[in-house]
């Protein structure tokens, strides 16, 4: 086994976030006096980035209205949009088949830790993982800051790790952190039939494909 520890972000890489996410953001910039979006592929910029640079990336929201849009996001999401997500098809059975092999799991996720929290244990994801990171309140922390975390918590050295996620925040945490990286192209970020970068370890296009590689 080459890793002690796999750490998986949450939106699109365990769970199938959009449709809470997106209608949450689209009610949240309405409540601020701007036009919801629909185009599926504007709204993927939501998934990935802090969340203030969400609702610039998606909206082109004024600066001074990014505050007040994140409270109502936050509000909508805690009482309804948290809970429309589907995990992707076979993730619990390679979780666990990971767990029987003797890794550590563990999620690492810019969403908001409360919420990361509350959605693993809603959907019965807690009991798979060691360490479940997220962001705090001030948006501020990045991806590297988090998986450090990880690492601190289950006191696993970086080279021992490896990142599992669909972004390319992802990857730029992995490599900030100094843990290997997997990338998966079956979320929002990577497209289909990403190629290799010289910063991945591997691309998946199903969770179960994890299993042939850790």
């Amino acid at each position: 086994m080459k890793f002690k520890l796999a750490i998986f972000d949450l939106d699109g890489t365990l769970m199938d976030t959009s449709s809470g996410i997106f209608a949450t953001a689209n009610k949240a910039v309405e409540l601020v006096g701007r036009k919801p979006e629909h185009d599926i592929t504007q709204l993927k910029k939501f998934i990935g980035p802090p969340i203030v640079q969400c609702f610039i990336n998606t909206y082109n929201l004024e600066e001074d209205l990014i505050a007040d849009a994140i409270e109502h996001y936050r509000k909508e999401y805690n009482v309804r949009g948290q809970f429309g997500a589907k995990e992707y098809p076979l993730i619990k059975q390679t979780l666990q088949k990971l767990s029987e092999r003797g890794y550590l799991l563990a999620v690492g996720t810019l969403k908001n830790e409360e919420l990361a929290l509350s959605m693993m244990d809603h959907f019965g994801f807690s009991p798979y993982f060691s360490s479940i990171r997220g962001g705090d309140l001030t948006s501020k922390l990045s991806k590297a800051d988090i998986v450090n975390k990880v690492l601190s918590d289950l006191n696993v050295d970086a080279s021992e790790a490896v990142l599992i996620g669909d972004t390319i925040h992802d990857e730029k945490g992995a490599k900030e952190a100094n843990v290997s990286f997997i990338a998966v192209d079956y979320g929002f970020g990577f497209p289909r039939g990403q190629e290799k970068t010289d910063s991945m370890m591997a691309v998946v296009s199903s969770p179960e494909e994890l299993l042939s590689l850790l």
